[in-house]
């Protein structure tokens, strides 16, 4: 029986880490809400859906100029369900999810960027997006998170959620709303995170 130390075993671990992570060439892009499902806290005056979907669209673009294959939940103001959206994501093969949202809370006060994951096969990914996106979006780093969200938990592969900002927070709304560039910063900040798990 061949014995190996910890060295050796420890080698291996991330030698088939780094090949799974070459092996990631799709992703799934889930724009939060749509449809009559607009986003958002109760009695909250900014929409979050056709921000969600704005993001998606620069993140597909950027993905796609870096050489990976994107397939998006929604495409349009389309309502689409929490199992419908796993179900896009579950039929891909050797793909990751990645559920664009903005935040929302009582506090008016709060802002920042929050990156959420379930499965610890995601953490990885979750902790280098958000280290990226905090850069990007030049804004409040309040860290990576594990929750039970539906759609992170369903997908059989590598999801996360990016909470990319407050809409309940005047100054960081009007940046979100107000600024197409703030938000291909968003994007390219997703972006990048994904491209350093792919090398």
């Amino acid at each position: 029986m061949l014995r190996v130390g910890p060295l050796f075993s420890s080698l291996v671990f991330w030698l088939l880490a780094a090949a799974s992570c070459l092996a990631v060439r799709t992703v799934v892009i889930d724009a939060g809400h749509g449809g009559h499902d607009r986003g958002g806290g109760p009695g909250q005056r900014i929409p979050e859906k056709p921000y969600t979907l704005d993001v998606a669209r620069r993140l597909a673009s950027r993905l796609r100029a870096e050489g990976f294959r994107t397939v998006l939940t929604r495409h349009d103001d389309s309502f689409i369900s929490l199992s419908q959206r796993c179900a896009i994501a579950n039929r891909e093969r050797n793909a990751i999810f990645v559920s664009i949202h903005f935040n929302s809370a009582p506090n008016k006060d709060a802002t920042g960027i929050e990156t959420y994951y379930y499965s610890r096969s995601s953490a990885g990914l979750a902790a280098a997006v958000h280290r990226r996106l905090v850069a990007a979006a030049r804004t409040e780093n309040r860290g990576v998170r594990r929750r039970a969200f539906y759609v992170i938990r369903r997908v059989a592969g590598p999801a996360i959620l990016c909470e990319c900002g407050f809409l309940t927070n005047r100054e960081e709304a009007s940046r979100i709303t107000g600024s197409a560039s703030h938000r291909q910063r968003i994007a390219d900040g997703i972006a990048a995170g994904i491209v350093s798990r792919s090398r």
